[in-house]
């Protein structure tokens, strides 16, 4: 048995309170409980809890939310890796309710999947490997894409039949189609998988079906099953590369019951005059809602010394600096928008902050900063450090 300690998952969804309530990540080795309230035009947003967990100092690296269980999935990336199941209360509260004795090392993100949700997935930067696990967990599968991978990202694809990972290591993304009663991962062909340029760094990436942000389905028939957009409408994937510094863009295409292809679209760098600033500039994340797509640039010091997010609308190949909004803080290396799509929490590393900006879910334009906290302590200037991430609990 791989486990420390195997509680029984209740499926009772805990009462949320009128509040938005937030979790962080800190590499100090904490998870962080923080609730955002709205008075008027007035935001307030404080620290309710912490709990130090999911491997300690250095290792606390990527959250996961599993609402349906009341649950948030804590990655952990030292050596070994860490995975812990935190039970959610009404008031933030978080205890501890499964506890892996090991997972490999360098966990940076993992994904619920299959039916229920019954499975989780894990990309472990710093072991070349996926690991997936059953919910309740019963035993712990590899999956080995190639020797100098670096996997950064596992995302589900709007059909909820594929998972990709973008690989940072080996300049690829790769394809994964799910076995939805086993959970097993079987890897698509070379068709699926999408090549880059040396030296390009593929880091996380992002579906948008459809300029109205359909969602993708699956369509049955007596005969087969054959994959489809909702109403026929396209969908393309969104991809950031953290080495080169390009946004490039894919159409995706499903015959019936094979794997997705990916047809290329475009690749620029999205920043004014395609030109960073400076050498230590890299793409973070990116996330689609609605009619735009953000992305977050890390080290470029646009705002004052503070670094930006840019938003682009689908198809969108020049970058001006109108696209560009202050992350209110250094590094931005995660951020999530709400369900609502009216608001944007980024998690800053460096300067360990957390900054909510007001959203317009029409236009996708972000509006102004509303909130921000200091979360943990700023890592000293040069060191490593500070907040991992960031998700809302919805």
């Amino acid at each position: 048995m791989f486990l420390q300690s195997v509680l029984a998952l209740s499926l009772a969804l805990p009462s949320l309170s009128a509040a938005a309530r937030l979790f962080a990540t800190h590499y100090d080795g904490n998870v962080y409980s923080l609730n955002l309230e709205e008075k008027g035009d007035k935001f307030s947003l404080t620290k309710t809890h912490n709990l130090t967990t999911c491997g300690g100092a250095g290792s606390t690296s990527a959250l996961t939310v599993d609402s349906a269980r009341g649950l948030v999935w804590c990655v952990g990336e030292g050596t070994p890796g860490a995975l812990t199941a935190l039970k959610v209360w009404k008031d933030g509260t978080m205890f501890e309710e499964v506890v892996t004795v090991e997972t490999p090392p360098g966990g940076v993100d993992s994904v619920t999947y299959g039916i229920d949700k019954q499975f989780l997935a894990i990309a472990h930067y710093g072991n070349s490997s996926i690991s997936l696990f059953n919910i309740p967990f019963a035993d712990k599968q590899q999956v080995k894409p190639f020797d100098v991978s670096q996997p950064h990202q596992v995302l589900l694809d709007p059909t909820e039949s594929f998972i990709l990972s973008p690989d940072l290591g080996s300049d690829v993304v790769h394809v994964f189609a799910i076995d939805q009663k086993s959970g097993k991962l079987n890897k698509c062909g070379s068709n699926s998988t999408i090549y880059y340029d040396k030296g390009s760094g593929p880091r996380h990436g992002a579906f948008v079906t459809s300029s109205e942000g359909h969602h993708a389905r699956r369509a049955r028939s007596p005969h087969r099953e054959r994959l489809m957009t909702r109403d026929g409408k396209k969908t393309t994937l969104y991809t950031v590369e953290e080495l080169r510094g390009n946004v490039c863009s894919f159409d995706v295409s499903y015959v019936n019951n094979g794997c997705p292809v990916f047809k290329p679209l475009t690749c620029f760098r999205p920043y004014p005059g395609s030109n960073f600033p400076s050498n230590t500039t890299t793409l973070g994340e990116i996330r689609a809602a609605g009619p735009t797509l953000h992305i977050s640039v890390r080290k470029d010091g646009k705002f004052d010394g503070k670094d930006s997010l840019v938003t682009l609308k689908p198809g969108q190949k020049t970058v001006t600096d109108d696209d560009l909004f202050s992350s209110g803080g250094k590094t931005p290396r995660s951020f999530v928008i709400n369900r609502k799509g009216d608001l944007v929490a980024v998690g800053n590393q460096d300067s360990s902050t957390v900054v909510i900006i007001k959203r317009d879910p029409k236009t996708g334009k972000l509006l102004n900063e509303v909130a921000s906290l200091l979360v943990g302590e700023a890592p000293a200037e040069g060191t490593w450090g500070g907040l991992s991430s960031i998700v809302w609990y919805e």
